[in-house]
């Protein structure tokens, strides 16, 4: 196995979350599967299509809990996002 080459530390979850549109329209749910300071793996339904910016809504209850992503890689219902500033 090769030697990690991320900046931060990556922490296992399993959070439900809600993406979303620039407009706040929403796109879909997804479940974020590990995190780091720098960015996400997450997990959405096969009928999702993400596009390559959104913002990622991670409490309902906490509108101010959310983070502005850039999709950086995708492989199926997988996805990788990096963190962007809000």
């Amino acid at each position: 196995m090769g030697a990690e080459l991320r900046k931060a530390t990556r922490r296992r979850v399993s959070q439900q979350a809600l993406m979303l549109r620039e407009d706040g329209s929403i796109i879909g749910t997804c479940t974020m599967l590990d995190v780091s300071g720098g960015g996400a793996r997450l997990k959405i339904a096969a009928e999702t299509v993400a596009p390559s910016e959104f913002t990622l809504l991670l409490s309902k209850v906490n509108a101010a809990m959310r983070r502005r992503c850039i999709v950086a890689w995708q492989e199926k219902q997988n996805i990788g996002v990096r963190f962007l500033p809000l």
